[in-house]
């Protein structure tokens, strides 16, 4: 959803709450509020029917935004603990994507794990980085351990794989 307002003009109005500017023109005013109102729509028609009834209320994308994000984004401990779950079943698939898309899922997960309220220490970041790695990478790794401890981080795992 985040990435198709983008693409529609409209995600600035679900980050900043910026009003059309005063000696904006008329064809200025009429594209701000055509842009605003598309926020709103894009959201609107982008979910499930059965969830409409929780945005029906109000016509502002911001407001419909937060209230779905409250809706289905949870920080309880549950939530952490499937989002931890989720960070230690992360595991490199050559067939599907290089080791750089790899590292970045790792980050981030790492990230969602932070944002729901939890941080994760940099050893456990750099070690989940080579340990489900395949075989052919096994080299690599027993040198990856013989690292200093404090080179042994996230960063420098990733820049040697």
């Amino acid at each position: 959803m985040k990435v198709v307002l983008m693409d529609r003009g409209c995600w600035s109005f679900i980050i900043e709450d910026k009003p059309c500017h005063e000696q904006a023109t008329g064809k200025e005013k009429f594209e701000y509020d055509w842009r605003k109102q598309r926020c709103y729509t894009t959201i609107y028609q982008g979910i499930e029917r059965k969830f409409l009834p929780l945005i029906r209320h109000t016509t502002d994308g911001k407001k419909a935004w937060n209230i779905l994000k409250t809706n289905f984004e949870p920080t309880s401990k549950a939530r952490l603990a499937v989002l931890i779950d989720e960070f230690f079943e992360l595991k490199f698939n050559p067939v599907e994507e290089t080791i750089g898309i790899f590292c970045k899922r790792v980050y981030e997960k790492k990230t969602q794990v932070k944002e729901a309220g939890f941080e994760i220490p940099e050893l456990l970041i750099a070690l989940q980085l080579i340990r489900r790695l395949p075989a052919e990478y096994d080299h690599l790794v027993q040198t990856l351990y013989r690292l200093k401890d404090e080179e042994f981080n996230h960063r420098e795992v990733e820049n040697n794989l």
